[in-house]
């Protein structure tokens, strides 16, 4: 039920539903309270003009992302946890063509972390959502493409999010070195979360998303940037009234 509620709330609190909210209950008020009515109407699509602004959306990103480098460790390491995104299946595709930009960008970053330890285990994870296939099951097909033995991969098709993915972990590493692989901007909270569990993780953060465009420009790819972090922060909220 928490799952499912913070999902409802989360979808409902993002720009676009929001702006549109606005614009109803401007249009709700309009003859009942004028100057109130207006001010939403104006609100809705101002806001999201704001959020599509170019230096608006890289400061945003940059709040989340600007205290994390790229993994450059040599350090010991046993375990390469990969967090899940999405995908989409494709029957004659391969599966690295069936990823997210998100979830491709994950991967080969614990690929590549893998590389450099290919002693270490992949661990992949992820449910099916609204695919009929478990999003955990097309990462560990993406890898194999990429080389990684099948035997040095470990899935946990059944975690949901990146709470259920940390719990799953927590028996699997234990006290063991890892490293954990997940989007710069998510990198905070899931941190938080895989060391409540004890797993001691060192950050790959990866799939950066503050890159500025030009200073004055508005765009589609700003507000999703800004859509980013705000469901980041939204997030955090969850956990903090959680306790």
């Amino acid at each position: 039920m928490g799952f499912w509620l913070k999902k409802g709330i989360t979808a409902f609190l993002l720009p676009v539903p929001l702006a549109c909210l606005c614009v109803l209950l401007g249009l709700w008020w309009w003859r009942r309270r004028p100057r109130l009515g207006q001010a939403l109407v104006l609100a809705g699509p101002l806001y999201l003009l704001l959020l599509s602004f170019s230096p608006i959306s890289t400061y945003l990103a940059n709040t989340l992302e600007a205290h994390h480098a790229s993994w450059q460790g040599q350090e010991r390491v046993e375990y390469v946890l990969v967090l899940g995104n999405s995908h989409t299946s494709r029957p004659g595709r391969p599966a690295l063509s069936e990823l997210s930009g998100t979830a491709l960008a994950r991967l080969m970053e614990g690929v590549r972390v893998w590389r450099q330890h290919p002693e270490a285990t992949l661990v992949v994870s992820g449910y099916e959502g609204a695919d009929p296939v478990p999003h955990a099951q097309v990462l560990r097909r993406a890898a194999l493409e990429l080389g990684v033995p099948q035997e040095r991969i470990h899935l946990f098709d059944q975690a949901r999010d990146t709470e259920e993915e940390a719990r799953l972990s927590a028996p699997l590493v234990g006290s063991a070195p890892a490293v954990l692989v997940t989007s710069a901007s998510h990198m905070d909270r899931a941190l938080q979360l895989y060391r409540g569990q004890g797993i001691p993780v060192t950050p790959a953060p990866t799939d950066f998303i503050a890159q500025p465009t030009r200073p004055w420009y508005f765009s589609a790819r700003n507000l999703w940037t800004s859509q980013r972090v705000i469901h980041e922060y939204l997030g955090r909220l969850w956990l903090a009234i959680k306790g």
